[in-house]
């Protein structure tokens, strides 16, 4: 449990990646309230696919910058993979008449922008119109932020006291399970060799940390900064390691029999 015990250094965060500018964008819009349109994606999202695990929803809060007209900037943005398995990323802005909807592919040039989702959606709602297009480098892919909350928000959904012990455990186990799909990656990429020069230093630097969720981060960042390339893969991380921890909740051996209840 040495991780997370020292809190007096300063914190030393993880390497600032350029974020990915991404092409054109399908602009629609929407009669439906923005918390509404968002669902009825995650609907269409489900009709395409099973989740990959109960606690893991389609559409992920994605990191990301808005550089389009003020006017237009998103309420909420979410990363998501349309009927073939392809990356989307997902901008949702409240208009006076319900959301204003960017649907923004990988690539660049008009054709990919005919898509057969926007179809699809325009089923399920029918106040749905296009409206154009938002320009390439509208909006541009980044790291996906970690909740402040993260540990908590873990704790509360599988039934468990927050208390210090608990807390610092599951942190433990969830910047783990972060540092081995790290290492996958650059395994990867490169080498095993180098995913455990990379596992070293996370764990070096984690001691330094400051908070329960910023040694996550800061796995999330240098993969980010390693290799622009991950960007869309990185999006759900946070969220499917949690999810893949959940799912063990109640299963006899599982970490969470290590966990204080009372």
């Amino acid at each position: 449990m040495g991780l997370f015990n020292r809190r007096d250094k300063p914190s030393r965060p993880g390497r600032t990646a350029q974020p990915a500018m991404l092409g054109s964008g399908r602009k629609l819009t929407s009669s439906l309230p923005l918390g509404a349109a968002v669902q009825c994606l995650e609907d269409l999202m489900d009709s395409y696919r099973d989740r990959a695990y109960p606690a893991l929803p389609h559409l992920v809060p994605a990191g990301h910058v808005w550089h389009g007209p003020a006017e237009e900037a998103p309420a909420a943005v979410y990363a998501s993979r349309d009927q073939a398995g392809d990356f989307l990323l997902l901008t949702f802005g409240r208009t006076g008449r319900g959301t204003l909807l960017g649907v923004f592919p990988l690539g660049s040039g008009s054709a990919r922008l005919q898509m057969p989702l926007v179809g699809n959606l325009k089923m399920l709602d029918g106040s749905l119109s296009s409206v154009g297009t938002f320009p390439e480098r509208s909006v541009a892919l980044t790291a996906p932020a970690v909740p402040h909350s993260f540990i908590e928000d873990t704790l509360t959904a599988a039934g468990f006291p927050h208390t210090p012990e608990n807390l610092a455990m599951l942190a433990d186990r969830l910047f783990t399970m972060t540092v081995t799909s790290g290492f996958q990656f650059i395994s990867h990429k490169e080498s095993e060799a180098s995913g455990r020069r990379w596992s070293a230093d996370w764990r070096q630097r984690s001691e330094e940390c400051t908070t329960l969720v910023e040694p996550i981060q800061m796995v999330v960042d240098d993969l980010a900064a390693w290799n622009v390339g991950t960007l869309p893969q990185l999006q759900e991380l946070p969220l499917r390691v949690q999810s893949i921890l959940l799912e063990a909740v109640g299963n006899q051996g599982s970490f969470w029999e290590t966990l204080d209840r009372s």
